[in-house]
């Protein structure tokens, strides 16, 4: 209802003699207005909580219940096609329907009756069920124990459902695959040069050998059976090399550009090959693509000049760290917004060096935002000085991975990321006019970002520096095996400073804090959802100087450590991983409740249900500690339940702990016997 839509409707009379009087019944009327917008907006949202696509979140269940599911946790994707999947009983589309809807996760349903060995009959043949396997056909040769497995295989009489040993082709058998992994596009980023002469690249900018996936797909089709494309899945050579065009080109598994970014190299140059040991000889006007180690190799004589970028797509568990996914990022509003990239500034210094000059035209101008628009490289050493009452967000665009490399351009130069503050003192004034210096102290907001190379430096008079979405690349630099270069560098360090550190969804190394004790309070260091990766079991990821504890205190929440933690007081631990010894000053403070904390090395803050560390079958196992690799920090299927299901809610422990995988795999498993036929064994397979 628009304003002053009820007196509109009274008669010409009325209103004129209204307006005589000074709109004494206009203004009752806006009164009952009011009322009726109310009773309007109530009809509104209970029309559309008819329908679940627009209902309110606590009308789901209810709705579920009327489509027969009564249980906790329902998604509205499992209670739209609730009727539709019924009516699909038994099929194996609507087995990967139920997957997506009640697990989030793409699957695969595979029928292993089909591939067993049969006796041919002369009035029934069965040529695609051969009883020998061709071992010319290099795409089922590289198939061959996954998900698209074609190979014909004799009866295991084992169940396939069997807590002890599993067996997979029998007749009552079907198999459902999972994707864990999700796949995340990195668009026309630069590629890394190997060796300019032999034209010899890779696609991921870190200079790591990286796996190539296929795109995340939207969902599985009614009719359609999930193929290799249409799944998260790792691409194989041959796989690759037998279908170029289903994963080269606008939108798919890879595109590569040389010299200019209108110049796109078309499919047809495209060849798949193993380029493990770089002996592959590209032949004239040829493309070679090792889609395993996700390495390029061009003819000698046919070098790009200006370089290569390239558009792919890498596994990873999680939404976190800096990557190409969408983030929640707040919106400009009165901040001063400074673009980088694109038809923007050329430099994130240039940037900085633009809104120092803006604030010395201007001075109310303390509160700017720095935006990085692509996923292009940063070969630069910053400094960000910062005033009191000054706040910066230095962030990537939503869907962007711009990467920050730290190197040393300059022998006689630190060329760490450094944010200082240029205030040492407290502002001047007294306590009536001046509010306390903690107050006025400047922050600093990191998202997005991938920074290699170098440290965070933090020093001076700061607030509050977040770190959120970010890699700071564990070692500052990895080798193409992605094992770190320099182990025993920090990411993170705290110099002589007041900050205080919160690090969210982010992946980074040693945090390191120079901070005399008799200076004042200990720092405060939070981390949430996070991995602190200290490159090794035996190395400190939270440390001081020289090995010393260091004067902070630590928060740990659904976070995964690797390393050691040496802390002047350990203040929460909660849902978390430790895997190294935890060194405390302060034993009588703090508390590690739902978390594994290994019990050696000077003991820790008082625990309260943590597993036990006594029992070597208790400890965490992953499926990657290292950086660069898809299953980095992830846990292992064979992990014991007390740290796959350890935490208060009953999900895993760590990094991850968001994921409630062992409730996605339960609730799965609750629903399989109700879709599949009768006398047939279901059991859900972890692929990715």
């Amino acid at each position: 209802m628009t304003r002053d839509e009820l007196a509109a409707l009274l008669p010409a009379i009325h209103r004129s003699r209204d307006e005589e009087q000074g709109h004494p019944l206009r203004a009752l009327l806006r009164v009952i207005e009011e009322q009726v917008r109310v009773i309007e907006d109530d009809l509104d949202t209970w029309y559309a909580n008819w329908f679940v696509e627009t209902c309110d979140e606590w009308i789901v269940p209810y709705l579920a219940a009327l489509v027969g599911i009564e249980r906790e946790g329902v998604s509205r994707a499992e209670v739209a096609d609730a009727v539709a999947v019924r009516r699909r009983k038994g099929t194996a589309a609507a087995l990967e329907q139920l997957a997506f809807d009640v697990a989030g996760r793409p699957a695969r349903a595979v029928e292993t009756y089909r591939l067993l060995v049969r006796d041919q009959h002369l009035r029934h043949l069965r040529p695609d069920r051969p009883a020998t396997f061709d071992v010319r056909d290099l795409v089922a040769c590289e198939r061959v124990g996954g998900p698209f497995d074609t190979a014909p295989r004799l009866p295991d009489v084992r169940r396939i459902n069997s807590e002890l040993t599993r067996g997979l082709p029998n007749i009552p058998s079907l198999a459902l695959y999972v994707w864990r992994l999700l796949s995340f596009p990195v668009t026309r980023a630069p590629a890394f040069c190997v060796d300019q002469r032999y034209s010899r690249y890779l696609v991921n900018v870190l200079g790591i050998d990286t796996q190539l996936f296929a795109p995340q797909g939207t969902g599985p089709k009614a009719a359609h059976l999930s193929g290799p494309a249409d799944l998260p899945e790792p691409i194989g050579r041959e796989e690759f090399a037998a279908a170029v065009t289903e994963y080269y080109g606008p939108g798919r598994a890879l595109r590569i550009w040389r010299d200019s970014l209108d110049d796109p190299v078309p499919a047809s140059r495209i060849v798949g090959a193993d380029l493990s040991d770089w002996r592959y000889r590209p032949q004239p006007g040829q493309v070679v693509v090792d889609p395993v180690l996700g390495r390029i190799a061009f003819p000698p004589d046919e070098a790009p000049e200006e370089g290569v970028w390239v558009s792919w797509c890498y596994g990873f568990s999680e939404r976190m760290g800096g990557g190409a996914y969408a983030r929640a990022t707040a919106p400009a509003g009165e901040r001063r917004r400074y673009v980088v990239g694109g038809d923007g500034f050329g430099s994130i210094t240039a940037a900085l060096r633009q809104w120092q000059e803006d604030k010395e035209a201007d001075p109310s101008l303390r509160d700017a935002l720095v935006e990085i628009v692509d996923s292009a490289d940063y070969t630069e050493a910053l400094c960000v000085e910062l005033d009191p009452d000054e706040r910066l967000e230095l962030r990537a665009a939503p869907y962007q991975r711009p990467v920050i490399r730290l190197l040393n351009q300059r022998a006689n130069r630190f060329d760490a990321l450094s944010v200082r503050a240029r205030s040492k003192t407290p502002p001047p004034g007294g306590d009536a006019d001046c509010p306390p210096p903690s107050a006025r102290r400047p922050r600093l907001l990191l998202d997005g970002l991938v920074i290699s190379g170098r440290s965070v430096d933090i020093t001076g008079q700061v607030g509050e520096v977040t770190i959120r979405h970010c890699t700071l690349v564990p070692g500052w630099e990895l080798d193409d095996r992605c094992e770190p270069r320099h182990g025993e560098e920090p990411s993170i360090e705290l110099r002589r400073t007041t900050a205080r550190l919160r690090v969210e969804r982010s992946i980074v190394g040693t945090i390191l804090v120079d901070q005399d004790e008799t200076a004042g309070e200990p720092l405060i260091v939070e981390a949430y959802d996070s991995i602190i990766d200290a490159t090794g079991r035996e190395l400190a990821a939270v440390t001081g100087v020289d090995a010393r504890n260091a004067y902070a205190e630590l928060t740990l929440r659904r976070c995964t450590v690797l390393g050691q933690v040496r802390v002047y007081l350990l203040r929460l631990a909660e849902d978390s991983i430790v895997t190294g010894c935890v060194h405390v000053a302060r034993r009588d403070a703090g508390c590690a409740r739902y978390s594994y904390l290994s019990y050696a090395c000077h003991g820790g803050p008082p625990r309260y249900r943590c597993p036990p560390d006594s029992d070597h079958r208790l400890r965490p196992r992953f499926a990657g500690v290292r950086y660069g690799t898809p299953g980095y920090g992830r846990l292992h299927e064979t992990c014991a339940d007390a740290i796959r299901a350890g935490a208060e809610d009953g999900a895993e422990l760590g990094a991850f702990h968001d994921l409630f995988e062992a409730r996605r795999l339960a609730n799965l498993v609750d629903h399989l016997d109700g879709f599949v036929p009768l006398g047939v064994d279901a059991a859900v397979i972890n692929a990715t």
